[in-house]
């Protein structure tokens, strides 16, 4: 194995494992509120099922986490 190739495995599973946590903090929210998606904790909101703060800062930063599995998916795809 090349040097190139151990890095790009090794870049590989660091992105992988990102990913893993940055799942796992979105599901540790969503199971918070019993939602399902972002939107089932949006509606839920809105509905008066769950309370306004912190369940409006939780789906932010949800929906933050979001955009960050998108990012790093694209940066897998590239690699």
């Amino acid at each position: 194995m090349t040097e190139s190739e151990l890095f790009r495995q090794a870049t590989i599973s660091f992105m992988r494992e990102k990913k893993r946590q940055t799942l796992q903090l979105k599901l540790e929210i969503l199971a918070r509120y019993g939602a399902l998606s972002l939107e089932d904790l949006e509606s839920r909101i809105a509905k008066g099922q769950v309370v306004e703060h912190p369940g409006w800062e939780d789906l932010i930063v949800a929906e933050n986490l979001t955009t960050r599995l998108h990012e790093l998916n694209a940066y897998l795809s590239r690699l």
